[in-house]
């Protein structure tokens, strides 16, 4: 399945390559209806598209999966088509001397080449988020105590490893700022004397805590909801881990 989608991968960017080529030459040439600029686009095709798919590799486009997308991976983009866009220039250079072509076209074609292989990837982050995830019977509502940058991480994972049989329900935090708010699209309680209220109302089974330095007296109070409603508590940092 790796070696399909990697093929798939490839695949794509090759069309992609050839697309944005076409658009940089029409954007800057007027149209590809007269033959000296459709000669010139075909002549310089089949040396684009093996020079910038190699230039991915190298720069690591490959590497990373399209799920897990961040802007680190856009600056790999980026180094992969600045790469590929700088040797296919030395390439035509070296074969036919530039002669006719015109260097604004491989600039536009590196800007919309970028955009593209952005755009790209995150239309399958986006497609993949819009999709239900099919949850079992024995499915556990949860709440992640904690709405900051360890409750976001602690979300991703639950939504990315449904086989955890973990389904998030929203937050709780006792910063009253952050009540109300919506974190890819689950709400943010209040944890001030009201998560004994929430848990009942909300139907949770378990509290996951995202708090690296949970304080101790608070993490009393909330043992204590928790087995006056028979909610099991566990420290969600690095990997959930039941909390005795």
């Amino acid at each position: 399945f790796s070696h399909k989608r990697r093929i798939f991968e490839i695949l794509l960017d090759a069309v992609l390559i050839t697309l944005s080529l076409y658009a940089a030459f029409a954007l800057v040439l007027g149209s590809l209806d007269n033959s000296e600029a459709w000669d010139l686009f075909v002549k310089s095709l089949p040396l684009v598209i093996p020079i910038k798919l190699a230039a991915f590799l190298v720069a690591g486009v490959y590497r990373g999966l399209w799920r897990y997308t961040s802007i680190r991976d856009f600056v790999t983009y980026a180094k992969g088509v600045v790469l590929g866009s700088s040797l296919s220039v030395l390439a035509i250079l070296l074969l036919y001397r530039f002669q006719y072509y015109s260097r604004t076209v491989f600039v536009v074609d590196a800007l919309i080449l970028l955009f593209a292989v952005i755009g790209s990837r995150m239309m399958f982050r986006l497609i993949r988020s819009a999709i239900p995830i099919p949850q079992s019977g024995e499915s556990r509502r949860v709440l992640i105590y904690g709405a900051g940058d360890g409750g976001e991480m602690v979300l991703r994972e639950l939504r990315n490893n449904p086989e955890w049989n973990l389904t998030p329900i929203g937050f709780v935090d006792d910063d009253p700022l952050k009540k109300g708010r919506v974190i890819h699209g689950l709400t943010v309680f209040t944890g001030n004397g009201a998560l004994g209220a929430v848990c009942q109302e909300k139907e949770i089974h378990e509290i996951l805590i995202s708090v690296r330095d949970f304080d101790s007296e608070k993490l009393r109070k909330v043992r204590e909801i928790c087995v006056e409603n028979n909610i099991a508590i566990r420290r969600a940092l690095l990997k959930i881990e039941t909390l005795e």
